[in-house]
């Protein structure tokens, strides 16, 4: 999986220290997300984007990638 919250941030005209003040995480977790840092995402951190950004689908914050390429 590789996060889309750059591109998700872009679009909603957001930086990442506005998402970690809306959301009321940190904006190491929040650059660590969008860098695809993280290995295991922590599911409260999420719910709390994806209430924030209102998205409405997992699909549009993840794409799948194929690592066998």
């Amino acid at each position: 999986m590789k996060s889309r919250l750059k591109i998700l941030l872009a679009e909603r005209d957001m930086n990442q220290k506005d998402l970690a003040e809306k959301t009321g995480l940190t904006t190491r977790l929040i650059s660590e997300i969008a860098n695809n840092k993280v290995k295991m995402y922590p599911k409260e951190a999420l719910e709390k984007i994806i209430v924030a950004l209102q998205i409405n689908d997992l699909n549009e914050l993840f794409s799948l990638i194929n690592e066998d390429n």
